[in-house]
């Protein structure tokens, strides 16, 4: 089961999300739960929870601090906001902070369950690939959400550096490029390229018969298969047929 942390201010909804939620049945269990930020995060240090659920404003440390602590500090956790605040800079000041899911007040029990869900989803979608994936201990945190997103995204042709820091990371994209080529000692858009060739290579082992526009389709080359063959054949030294038969 995936362990869920939950912290929120006011004692009431403290209370009534523990209670009304049936976590064993979204795989989940719920083992902490505190009052404001200071206490989250020591719980958070303590517990390992895949999963956090934080209120915005809290005493001691408000969720926004939290969650870029937690995103510093624990990549992996799933960090969930709730707010009373609809204001866009709320949003946004979340996701700065590796927030992908924001709730807002008062939300009822199906809200909670369909963004537990999701938060379940992505952590069981990424544990296949965990071994899969060219992740450092020296990465900063930021390199690290980088090659998480090149992973999730790798099959969508229009996934760039300019996308990945404007719109999932809201950041400067030759700031976010020259760090990432530092810290990796590729460039974005070849590390990129890389995981969608290694992506190919597993796909023709695991499927019979595919045919190489669909692997194009697949790994994020769109609709240019003979551009995919090419690439294809710079990285193994074979065209995906010529590699499928020598497998």
């Amino acid at each position: 089961m995936y362990k869920v942390l939950l912290a929120d201010d006011e004692r009431i909804i403290l209370e009534g999300i523990s209670n009304v939620i049936d976590w064993a049945s979204l795989d989940t269990e719920l083992i902490a739960t505190a009052r404001n930020g200071i206490e989250a995060y020591e719980k958070i240090t303590e517990f390992q929870p895949h999963i956090v659920i934080s209120d915005i404003k809290m005493p001691g440390m408000d969720g926004l601090e939290l969650a870029g602590k937690v995103r510093a500090d624990y990549p992996d956790i799933q960090f969930i906001v709730l707010s009373g605040f609809s204001e866009f800079e709320y949003a946004r000041c979340a996701m700065q902070h590796g927030v992908r899911n924001y709730l807002l007040k008062p939300c009822n029990e199906a809200d909670i369950i369909e963004t537990v869900t999701e938060a379940v989803d992505e952590l069981k979608r990424k544990e296949p690939q965990t071994e899969e994936r060219t992740q450092c201990k020296d990465y900063s945190p930021v390199v690290n959400e980088v090659v998480d997103i090149i992973y999730e995204h790798f099959s969508d042709k229009h996934v760039s550096l300019k996308w990945v820091a404007g719109e999932m990371l809201y950041m400067n994209a030759d700031y976010l490029g020259k760090l990432f080529k530092q810290e990796t000692g590729e460039r974005f858009s070849g590390f990129l390229t890389k995981v969608r060739i290694e992506a190919a290579i597993k796909q023709i082992g695991e499927l019979d018969d595919v045919r190489v526009a669909d692997l194009a389709e697949r790994t994020g080359f769109g609709d240019n298969p003979q551009y995919f063959s090419q690439v294809f054949k710079k990285y193994t030294g074979c065209t995906p047929s010529e590699y499928r038969k020598s497998s």
